[in-house]
């Protein structure tokens, strides 16, 4: 992969580094990369963002101009999906390996989706990034959570109340530890607790993001949390990682109270994961 200038990146803890900047190619959008959404749905679209470093090996020796045409693409898929709302993972507040500025309102600015929230699940000098909603419609509410089973922990999930014309949704955004079903089956117990604890809980919950495990196996550990809350997703539609050739999905939009009317994985390299796009409709919306 190296085989482009040296460049030297924003120092990362007081340190500058100098690296190798491979060749550089803006991920392409089709303008029919997402299909026409379905009668009277809600549109979520989920992605890990990979910090904004696209396809290359690390954030950190990937420049600044690249990340922000990185994170271009991205809006141009969120404005070509017509995604009401937008589930993101990886999702880098202001940090030294990865520009040093908000990836989100980056992202808000140019898709013009007016509400956003951001939980930060890692916070420290110099490196700050979680996980965040994008939204059409206001959102009511706004929690973030981050697990903290090891020193190394980095993961965690917002959730938000979204306010849409047709009712109120609880919308999460989650990312699952990447190692062990032991780990995960900890981290989902966690969200359990506290989707228990929910005042007045909305009638329709979406739960979408990079889960790191498959949904199929009754004896698995997301299907087991998918069973707990009534939580559906359509029959397997394709892989999701890693984005260059998937062979594995691990990335969903699990939803109740709403119906599955279309469900895709778009083959799009804009990290490692490819998105993942559901319409979702509110049973009273009939057919």
């Amino acid at each position: 992969m190296a085989i482009g200038g040296v460049v030297l990146l924003a120092p990362l803890l007081g340190l500058s580094v100098a690296v190798i900047d491979p060749l550089y190619q803006r991920p392409a959008v089709p303008a029919d990369a997402a299909p026409e959404r379905q009668s009277r749905a809600l549109r979520v679209l989920s992605l890990n963002v990979a910090h904004g470093r696209g396809t290359s090996f690390h954030q950190l020796l990937t420049r600044r101009a690249h990340i922000e045409r990185n994170l271009e693409s991205i809006a141009e898929l969120i404005r070509a999906s017509d995604a009401d709302v937008v589930a993101l993972q990886e999702l880098d507040a202001p940090s030294a390996w990865s520009g040093g500025f908000d990836h989100l309102a980056f992202l808000q600015e140019r898709t013009e989706l007016p509400y956003r929230f951001h939980g930060l699940h890692v916070a420290r000098a110099k490196l700050a990034y979680g996980t965040g909603i994008l939204s059409r419609y206001p959102i009511e509410v706004e929690r973030s959570h981050a697990f903290s089973l090891n020193p190394l922990d980095t993961k965690g999930y917002v959730r938000t109340r979204v306010a849409t014309p047709q009712g109120a949704v609880d919308v999460v955004s989650l990312h699952l530890d990447f190692k062990r079903d032991s780990e995960r089956a900890i981290q989902l117990a966690q969200l359990s607790e506290r989707l228990a604890e929910r005042e007045n809980p909305a009638p329709a919950l979406v739960v979408a993001g990079d889960f790191n495990c498959r949904l199929e196996g009754a004896d698995g550990v997301l299907a087991a949390f998918a069973a707990e809350h009534e939580l559906s997703a359509p029959a397997e539609v394709g892989g999701t990682f890693p984005s260059r050739r998937p062979s594995r999905r691990i990335d969903y939009v699990l939803a109740r109270g709403l119906q599955h009317r279309r469900e895709v994985v778009l083959p799009l390299r804009l990290s490692d994961h490819c998105p993942v796009l559901a319409d979702l409709v509110f049973p009273s919306a009939g057919d």
